[in-house]
């Protein structure tokens, strides 16, 4: 019985989640690639599937002063085979709970994958891969809204 209560605990805590997306209404793009085989319209794919998503759930984009939702890519060297890993992350000042209440740069949502491809398919995974990165933070938007 204490075994289930602690995995119902524990569950329970993960499913709660680390990261807070409440409030968020407005958003600057950013995508960083450092994959040398990827082709430039891909990237530019990558900018309007997020502005897309954002605009989706009536978030406002290119604003002055907005948080920033940064998508990278970075490549790990292989034979053959292309290693990415893609991170999904936002990025906003906030103010800590310190006694002064510091203000401060926060990554405040982030989501990760880990592709490998080779050269053919590679623009397809890595577009693949950011449309389950915009899977996971739409689920988040969704959650904090409950």
């Amino acid at each position: 019985m204490r075994y289930l209560l602690l995995l119902l605990l524990t569950y329970s805590l993960y499913a709660a989640g680390f990261w807070t997306l409440s409030g968020l209404d407005k958003a600057n793009i950013y995508v960083v690639n450092k994959v040398d085989y990827l082709e430039a319209s891909t990237v530019n794919i990558i900018r309007t599937k997020i502005k897309q998503t954002l605009e989706k759930e009536s978030i406002k984009v290119n604003v002055q002063d907005a948080p920033t939702l940064m998508v990278s890519l970075e490549e790990i060297e292989g034979d053959e085979t292309h290693y990415i890993y893609l991170k999904l992350e936002l990025g906003e000042e906030v103010k800590t709970f310190r006694k002064d209440f510091t203000e401060t740069f926060a990554i405040t949502f982030q989501a990760t994958d880990f592709i490998e491809s080779d050269e053919q398919e590679l623009d397809a995974t890595v577009l693949e891969s950011v449309d389950y990165l915009l899977a996971k933070f739409v689920e988040q938007l969704q959650e904090d809204k409950e």
